[in-house]
């Protein structure tokens, strides 16, 4: 790049003293400079003589091109410098599909109004994979339940939800016709979960624990494969479950939610954004701080 700015220079100028004092270094410096281009580049690129400098053919062209060498070489280091402070490049999020809809939209808009040069993508994977993802490098942020325990070492995270959960019901189910349902009147209920394995778990197990707190017995509950087919067997009458209320699910309208008669914190669904504390991108913080100030905002 130093060669060829002198060599920029010194053809602009035309005249070597000149050059150097526009690039502010000794002229012998310079002429030197200039004399191990062309030695590298094979040709002669400026005619010397006593009556000035010139220009050769070779060097006419030579000029062009260096001049757009270094253009291209100031973007990129002003890209670089940008993506930096996280003001460009790509982003991957962890996607929750209905469970994150209640903010993510919100956040993306917000994210794409200070940042519009910054990509972002979002991969839709369960709970159970973000943190795993994230150590892995395949997102950025992603998303994990406050369970009261601590994150696995260099990771950080900040509260991006809070909502009571509530009871899911079809529509011409008997108990939709009362305002509050009581965890006993669901005791006899077939309740269904969200999971595949042991591994993704973790809403079964959250429903495991809110009965169990309160003493109270229920009928073995059954695994569903995704958000969607609950939806669809709740709509239809084959179950019903407890979970954040959502209406951004095109399923949403065929279903009620009803609030909990019981009380307790164990009903509040926390829902926290992930990152890796050291080594996470400048893309990933910006985008927490987004998130963070619609949470303070309440949005």
């Amino acid at each position: 790049m130093r060669h060829l700015r002198y060599f920029v220079a010194v053809a602009e100028e035309l005249n070597f003293r000149r050059a150097a004092e526009r690039l502010r270094v000794a002229q012998p410096a310079l002429s030197r400079q200039v004399r191990d281009l062309e030695h590298t580049v094979g040709v002669r690129l400026l005619n010397r003589n006593t009556a000035g400098v010139m220009l050769t053919d070779a060097g006419a062209v030579f000029l062009d091109e260096a001049r757009d060498i270094l253009e291209r070489a100031d973007m990129a280091v002003a890209a670089a410098r940008e993506a930096e402070t996280g003001k460009v490049g790509r982003l991957t999020v962890g996607n929750l599909g209905a469970l994150s809809a209640g903010f993510l939209p919100a956040a993306l808009s917000a994210f794409r109004a200070r940042f519009p040069k910054v990509e972002v993508n979002l991969e839709e994977m369960a709970l159970a994979d973000q943190v795993p993802a994230l150590r892995a490098g395949t997102i950025q942020v992603g998303f994990a339940i406050d369970q009261g325990e601590a994150l696995p070492s260099g990771f950080d995270s900040t509260e991006v939800l809070v909502a009571r959960v509530a009871v899911a019901l079809g529509r011409d189910h008997p108990l939709a016709r009362q305002s509050r349902v009581s965890l006993v009147d669901l005791s006899h209920e077939q309740l269904l979960c969200i999971g595949q394995s042991t591994r993704h778990d973790l809403h079964r197990q959250r429903l495991e624990a809110i009965f169990a707190a309160r003493g109270i017995k229920h009928r073995p509950m059954r695994r569903v494969n995704s958000l969607e087919s609950l939806v669809a067997l709740v709509a239809g009458d084959h179950g019903v479950s407890i979970m954040v209320p959502f209406a951004s699910s095109p399923s949403a309208e065929n279903i009620l939610f009803r609030r909990i008669k019981e009380d307790g914190d164990d009903l509040d669904f926390r829902l926290s954004a992930v990152w890796r504390k050291s080594g996470g991108s400048r893309l990933a913080l910006n985008f927490v701080e987004v998130l963070r100030d619609l949470s303070a905002r309440g949005t």
